[in-house]
């Protein structure tokens, strides 16, 4: 006999995590747009939360820098737009640099905790070559202090995993600098000089890296 109930991607109870993912999700597929306020009632009613687990999450959202809060009202402002991506990117490229000082091979390194992209948990999907660059950013901070591990953890890779889906791509009209090929080889040459323990090369590597990814539109000159 099947199953009457029907599937759903959200929890029953959703976590301020939980909360945070559903927000960014809205972000990505751009149930919000930059300049749009994010009302509580609104979110309490749309993801079957209470008032604290969204007032959490958007707290969750203002430390990621994708929301802040607009001075005298206090509502919550979404800042992220399509360029957003790339000022997470860099703030992890800076991670990665200072976890290249420890100079150790990818071997040397404990492994991450298995476990499924957060976009994935919502129906979304990472291009391959974003998905292997940030497995490989997960493994290479565990050499980092666990605060500093956790801030990329909870404050990049979460943000970054729902807002670089391919949805957010096609949606917000993304279109990377550079194709899939190329950046997929630049992510092969970082996770070889991690092996190899080339560190040094990282940073580097990963700056070419987050230039290709970038959106590919020229840059606004100012008007005379």
């Amino acid at each position: 006999m099947p199953n009457p109930t029907p599937v759903t991607t959200r929890p029953l109870r959703p976590t301020t995590h939980d909360t945070t993912e559903l927000l960014l999700v809205d972000l990505a597929t751009a149930r919000y747009a930059p300049g749009d306020s994010l009302d509580v009632d609104t979110i309490v009613r749309e993801h079957r939360v209470t008032p604290g687990e969204a007032h959490l999450a958007l707290f969750e959202l203002r430390r990621m820098k994708v929301v802040v809060r607009a001075p005298f009202s206090g509502a919550h402002v979404v800042v992220w737009h399509r360029r957003f991506n790339e000022v997470l990117l860099r703030d992890l490229v800076r991670m990665i640099s200072v976890a290249s000082t420890k100079a150790t091979s990818l071997e040397d390194v404990p492994e991450p905790g298995v476990r499924r992209p957060a976009c994935t948990a919502h129906g979304l999907a990472l291009p391959a070559d974003v998905a292997h660059f940030l497995d490989l950013a997960r493994a290479i901070v565990q050499v980092l202090s666990p605060a500093a591990r956790q801030h990329v953890l909870d404050d990049l890779l979460l943000p970054l995993e729902i807002l670089c889906s391919a949805r957010a791509v096609a949606v917000h009209d993304m279109r990377p600098a550079l194709g899939e090929t190329v950046r997929a080889t630049i992510v092969d040459l970082m996770e070889a000089a991690a092996h190899y323990g080339e560190w040094a090369q990282l940073p580097g590597l990963a700056s070419d890296y987050v230039t290709a990814l970038g959106v590919d539109e020229p840059p606004v000159r100012p008007v005379d």
